[in-house]
């Protein structure tokens, strides 16, 4: 198991606090050389965080790739990795946030990654639900998850292959070979820390392209830390208003994003949603 920095620097214990969690759990976790390194904001330059993909990637002996976080910098090596073949040996990519864009990168090869927990949960310890909760999942547990009934929830059931995550990050990929907010998908969504209008604005994108019109289903997760407009004072009120017209089920309140709490979701799987009033299961 490979632990690496893709992105943002990363506080060094947060990293030992992982790796003695994923020891505890039976792992045996290796800490890459850029990993807890510092080149501006980021753990290292471009050059060393893909050597450290790189190398992970092309390891055998690695089953799994655990992002220590996010932050941003992700997409600065994806056009390099795509070079790699990534489903001659797939393995199980884990993380969040920036870390989108290499899901995105990895279902455009057909691989399914998992969006879920780095360093900072981790940290918390092998006995917290959250990561015994990843525990099943590397170990090949295909997971279901319940949450409770939201007001502004669409009833309906659907079937499709979930892809999506961080909104601002996939925003980007719009338009390249990488662009994970496609037609026919069950698509999930969150963000930290963007302006109501922000989200609009590549909502209203998604409208146009006509991608948002024809998902099989969406699954609105945590929006947290932004900022409201004269127009929203929530953000769930504003994806409401955008989604309203559309008969796909639609379920908000989501424990995905960053927040405590934030599920491990198999990112370019196959899953079923059901939304009724009591609640919204999703199961892969």
């Amino acid at each position: 198991m490979a632990i690496v920095s893709p992105a943002s620097v990363i506080d060094p214990e947060l990293v030992t606090g992982a790796v003695a969690t994923l020891g505890a759990m039976g792992f045996d976790p290796v800490v890459y050389p850029h990993s807890l390194g510092r080149h501006g904001s980021y753990s290292g330059s471009r050059e060393e965080r893909l050597e450290d993909l790189r190398r992970a990637f092309q390891d055998e002996r690695v089953r799994a790739i655990i992002c220590s976080r996010g932050g941003y910098g992700t997409v600065h090596l994806i056009e390099a990795l795509a070079d790699l073949d990534l489903a001659d040996d797939p393995k199980w990519v884990v993380g969040f946030s920036d870390i989108s864009a290499l899901h995105a990168l990895l279902a455009s090869r057909g691989v399914v990654s998992v969006h879920g927990s780095m360093a900072k949960q981790l940290a918390v310890g092998p006995k917290d639900e959250i990561n015994q909760q990843l525990y099943r999942v590397l170990r090949g547990e295909r997971p279901t998850y319940r949450w409770a009934a939201h007001q502004y929830n669409h009833p309906g059931k659907a079937r499709g292959t979930l892809r999506g995550g961080n909104l601002a990050v996939l925003g980007g990929l719009i338009g390249t070979p990488y662009d994970d907010l496609l037609r026919d998908s069950l698509l999930f969504i969150e963000d930290i820390a963007e302006p109501i209008y922000k989200v609009e604005r590549i909502l209203y994108g998604l409208r146009l392209s006509g991608v948002l019109p024809s998902l099989r289903g969406l699954v609105v997760g945590q929006f947290t830390d932004y900022r409201a407009s004269l127009d929203y004072a929530a953000m769930e009120d504003m994806i409401r208003d955008m989604v309203a017209e559309y008969g796909y089920p639609v379920a908000f309140g989501a424990p995905v994003g960053h927040v405590d709490g934030n599920v491990h979701l198999l990112h370019g799987a196959e899953a079923a949603i059901a939304v009724d009033g009591k609640g919204t299961t999703l199961k892969f």
